[in-house]
This record gives structure tokens, sequence and C-alpha cells, in this order.
């Protein structure tokens, strides 16, 4: 099991949480998602490493990025 910690920029209610989170958890090997909504810190658990580009593209179209 892979985890994988990192920040989310442009989240400002619990909706875009959860949409975030739902969004990172279609992403093929994702297990479990959890997105801190004041710090913008996810973890993500995962059957594989997730690449960065690939929470990107399912967020392309939010306003949440990936700060680091």
């Amino acid at each position: 099991m892979f985890t994988i910690n990192m920040k989310l920029g442009g989240l400002t209610c619990i909706a875009c949480k959860k949409v975030a989170e739902k969004r990172i958890a279609t992403i093929n090997g994702v297990k479990s998602v959890v997105v801190d909504l004041n710090s913008g810190e996810t973890v993500i658990k995962a059957d594989r490493d997730i690449l960065k580009e690939e929470i990107e593209n399912v967020l392309a179209d939010t306003d949440y990025q990936v700060i680091s």
C-alpha cells in the first residue's frame, strides 16, 4: 500500500473538500482520500504510486490545485 501526502490549494468550503476527495478517488488504484479543509493537507492511500499529474488531471476543471 502506498501513502501519498500532498497539499491542495483553492479549497474554500466543505463542498470543495468533498469534490476534491471524490475526484481523486476516481483515479485507478486509489483506495481512500482524506483532505483537511483548513490546511489543504491531503492523504491518499493507494495500491500504486499516484503521480502528481494524475491528480492535476482530475482536478483540471476545478479551482483546486496541487501545491506540493
